[in-house]
């Protein structure tokens, strides 16, 4: 595949930047490898939640990851960094398209309007990430390296099954969650025959369907699991999140419990 240049003329084409062919395959494999695959993890330990009474398995799985060895650095430099980059590439890719229909307009083919659903839909994941980023672990690091003693209970406490069901009680969380995962699931999906194309794993069209269904159908599967997880937490946070409706206060309060 060549190195595409957009022309000014083209139609709705901006033309800010030449697409580098080298930058889009590295774009295309952080996308799979490794924020696909830490996705799928990280729903898989989500998805702890919902065995047994959900909270033991669920506690045991994160905390088992947070006293892993360099685990921040690992976050950082395996997560972090490429997700920066996708991010920031692919809202380049974004710049050049002509409003929020893309050139679906002047071309409208099946496989264009699945390129401008890619764009659009990554949008919406990397305000989704960002966000759910600050507001776990961010914060969690925040009460480690600032409570002093108590910060690393304080951590652990804040994305604490509770904690988690704490947030999810909340309808506008939960919506911004499930239009959330649902874009981040998605994009994966769709992103997936992409990166088949990009990388030559697929030649022909027989082979492309096949990695089409196969990516879809992805997908779909983490959106509905990702969905019951938040649901699920929604049910479980409403009697503690009446409880206390201050999330700083209900923090302090797992700690003390927990420590009885």
């Amino acid at each position: 595949m060549a190195t595409t240049t957009i022309e000014r003329g083209q139609p709705g084409s901006k033309a800010f930047f030449k697409d580098s062919y080298l930058l889009h395959k590295l774009h295309s494999l952080s996308g799979v490898i490794p924020i696909g695959a830490f996705l799928i993890f990280h729903l898989t330990i989500n998805a702890y939640s919902l065995r047994g009474d959900g909270e033991t398995a669920f506690n045991t799985a994160v905390k088992a990851i947070g006293y892993a060895p360099f685990v921040l650095l690992l976050e950082i430099g395996a997560i972090m960094l490429p997700i920066l980059f996708h991010a920031i590439y692919g809202l380049m890719i974004v710049a050049e398209m002509p409003g929020p229909g893309g050139n679906a307009a002047h071309y409208g083919y099946g496989r264009n309007k699945l390129y401008v659903f890619q764009r659009w839909s990554g949008v919406a994941a990397i305000v989704y990430i960002a966000v759910h980023i600050y507001d776990t672990t961010v914060l969690k690091y925040v009460f480690e390296f600032t409570a002093g003693e108590a910060g690393k209970e304080l951590g652990f406490q804040s994305i604490s099954y509770r904690a988690m069901a704490w947030r999810f009680a909340d309808p506008l969380y939960l919506g911004f969650y499930l239009l959330g995962i649902s874009s981040a699931c998605l994009h994966l999906g769709n992103g997936v025959l992409n990166f088949c194309i990009r990388w030559g794993l697929t030649i022909g069209k027989e082979a492309q369907k096949i990695a089409a269904i196969a990516g879809w159908g992805l997908g779909i599967a983490l959106t509905l699991l990702g969905s019951a997880v938040a649901v699920n937490f929604a049910i479980k946070g409403q009697e503690d999140h009446k409880t206390q409706p201050d999330r700083a206060a209900f923090v302090k309060m797992l700690v003390e419990q927990e420590a009885k």
